[in-house]
């Protein structure tokens, strides 16, 4: 503990205070991931093909994210994180009071997806400003780790007030995570020259065959992100009639575990790079796949939940091999966005095929069309170079 409170005091206050603001809209994110699906069942009664459906607008702003992140692209990236917090702030509130009809939610969801989906890339390339050398992926995995402690947070408060509260429990969790928004951008307004140097240079495209792995592991990523993230939890909600409470405490569980997990796994990417890293994520999500196909031991589903959480750390190794192959440092920021581009297009339209693949031949047809993207994506990680990392210049 000594020792943690000692590196903490030594870190440069640039750091300090982009940790905090992490920390805090980490709890907004804890108490989104933990209520939304909840929220959404229980206030619109949607049924799976809308559910599948309202993921294209939602993932909207990640598709469009190379194009705003071009508009932003003359501002430095701790100039980003403030705007990301602002419009995440904003759009939680009005899911909590200004949402009356399903049009208007889409609104202040659209608002709140802006700001999430900015904040990637924020992440990456501020998380990169900050790491020393050879040590890229332990940085980005300890930014990773506060986020998921933070989110514990998030998680614990819809918890303990869908106990106490019942009626009006999303407007006081809403309100909440706004509030801890609007504490992020406070304190990501006080990095002043911090981070100055991770402005993308005023490069608003980048396009290079070099990095077409790199764009392949986001594609793929992208639908099996999307799978996980609409399907399993609708599943658990649905199928299995998980409460919010019990949505909460797995997402606490997740959280809890990718502290120390995210950390580790940056460290294991500094160590044996990242081509192992995604081969051994296509075969855990090959593991998931089946579990949900196969079983319907409840235990067990929880348990495959939480570790399709855990791996979505593979994030960390897309960006430090980005970071390891980019010509120029002033590459990486606008490469990330377009990464998150190209993750869009494909998980907008996803969960619109999952809902109907759904509808026809029910749920267990989604995760075999999953299982089928592990197997892409270990083809892909064979083709990835494996070399040593250098200097971006």
């Amino acid at each position: 503990m000594n020792n943690l409170v000692n590196r903490w005091r030594s870190a440069e206050p640039a750091f300090k205070a982009f940790l905090l603001g992490v920390f805090f809209l980490g709890i907004n994110a804890g108490v989104i991931s933990s209520a939304f699906n909840n929220y959404l069942n229980d206030s619109f009664r949607l049924s799976s093909g809308q559910r599948g459906f309202l993921e294209f607008p939602r993932e909207l702003p990640g598709f469009l994210l190379i194009f705003i992140t071009g508009l932003l692209a003359a501002l430095p990236v701790r100039q980003w994180a403030v705007l990301t917090s602002l419009l995440t702030a904003a759009g939680v509130a009005g899911l909590a009071f200004l949402s009356p009809s399903y049009n208007l939610m889409l609104v202040w969801m659209l608002l709140w997806s802006v700001g999430g989906h900015l904040f990637m890339t924020v992440e990456s390339v501020m998380g990169l400003r900050f790491a020393r050398e050879g040590g890229s992926g332990r940085r980005l995995g300890q930014i990773s780790g506060v986020t998921n402690l933070a989110a514990i947070a998030g998680a614990g408060l819809v918890w303990l007030l869908a106990r106490i509260v019942g009626p009006g429990l999303y407007r006081w969790v809403f309100l909440a995570a706004a509030l801890a928004a609007l504490a992020s951008a406070f304190l990501f307004s006080r990095i002043k020259k911090g981070g100055e140097d991770a402005a993308p240079g005023g490069r608003r495209f980048v396009f290079r065959w070099k990095y077409k792995w790199f764009y392949l592991l986001n594609i793929l990523f992208g639908a099996r992100k999307q799978i996980f993230l609409t399907f399993a939890p609708w599943v658990l909600v649905t199928v299995y009639d998980a409460s919010p409470a019990l949505m909460a405490m797995l997402a606490m569980a997740a959280a809890a575990l990718g502290v120390v997990f995210r950390q580790a796994f940056g460290a294991v990417v500094d160590k044996v790079g990242e081509r192992k890293m995604f081969i051994a994520d296509s075969a855990i999500l090959l593991v998931i796949c089946g579990g949900f196909i196969f079983s319907d031991f409840r235990p067990v589903l929880y348990s495959l939940f939480i570790l399709d959480n855990l791996m979505f750390a593979t994030r960390i190794a897309r960006t430090t091999y980005l970071s390891r192959i980019a010509e120029h440092k002033s590459d990486i920021a606008p490469t990330v966005s377009l990464g998150i581009t190209m993750d869009h297009a494909v998980s907008m339209s996803i969960p619109a095929v999952g809902g109907l693949l759904w509808a026809a031949y029910g749920y267990k047809s989604v995760f075999i069309a999953a299982s089928l993207l592990s197997v892409a994506g270990f083809f892909a990680a064979l083709a990835v170079d494996g070399g040593r990392a250098r200097q971006t210049r």
